[in-house]
């Protein structure tokens, strides 16, 4: 049974999506923009991770919101069978504790059974080595950097 304090993983949804303003400005000083545009894009009805196969969790340690990540289908090509891993943010004091590893694991778990490939975009070199630790190769193409091709999803 986990601690009190332990970070649990929780999906996100309206009843809780507030908890996301949380992570709002360390965000933005470390020049991250993805979650003033996720904030933006749930207020908005553009992007609520609500299609098959997408969701957003998040990191819950105590009352606060320690990090989020996501999974949508991907919006910048054709094909249904291509998800996408959506703003990955830890707030820097829980950084390389294995809480990324946590949403990413959940993130790839649930691409599995609804996606054939898995698409990602970054230009941080750090993030790069982080995704490439899970299988990502690195592929160019428009608003992509790394993907991960599975068998036949289930």
């Amino acid at each position: 049974m986990p601690l009190p304090n332990d970070p649990q993983l929780i999906e996100l949804t309206d009843m809780n999506f507030f908890l996301v303003h949380g992570l709002l400005d360390e965000s933005i000083c470390e020049g991250y923009g993805f979650i003033q545009k996720t904030i933006d894009d749930w207020n908005s009805g553009a992007n609520r991770f609500s299609g098959e196969g997408e969701k957003l969790w998040g990191l819950v340690s105590g009352a606060d919101l320690i990090g989020i990540g996501g999974l949508n289908r991907d919006p910048y090509i054709e094909e249904s069978n291509v998800g996408r891993v959506r703003h990955l943010y830890i707030r820097e004091i829980y950084r390389r504790k294995g809480y990324a590893t946590l949403l990413m694991n959940m993130i790839i778990d649930q691409a599995l059974q609804h996606f054939a490939i898995l698409r990602l975009f970054t230009e941080n070199p750090a993030a790069a080595e982080f995704y490439e630790a899970f299988g990502f190769q690195k592929i160019e193409g428009y608003k992509v950097s790394h993907g991960l091709i599975f068998c036949a999803p289930k």
